[in-house]
């Protein structure tokens, strides 16, 4: 089940503004995608910074906000998912 929205989550969404949207199947993270996340985190020394996780009627969405382009890029290179404006709700 989805977390409701989270303080953190929106705070990161408004402190990073560099945000990338991932669909994920069902409303998991799968394991060694979760895991290839951390690794390209860890690769950069940067701390996971996760956005609000979404529940649309075409699926579940998973957010990582970050500080600089060049990063946000390297993950959509990487794994995909499209950017996206942080929301004011």
């Amino acid at each position: 089940m989805l977390s409701p929205r989270s303080g953190k989550a929106k705070a990161n969404e408004s402190k990073y503004p560099y945000i990338v949207e991932l669909a994920v199947k069902d409303d998991k993270l799968d394991v060694e995608l979760g895991r290839r996340i951390m690794v390209f985190h860890q690769s950069r020394d940067i701390l996971p910074r996760h956005g609000r996780t979404l529940a649309r009627q075409d699926g579940y969405y998973y957010r990582w906000c970050f500080s600089d382009l060049s990063t946000a890029r390297a993950f959509v290179e990487q794994f995909g998912g499209e950017f996206c404006k942080p929301s004011t709700q």
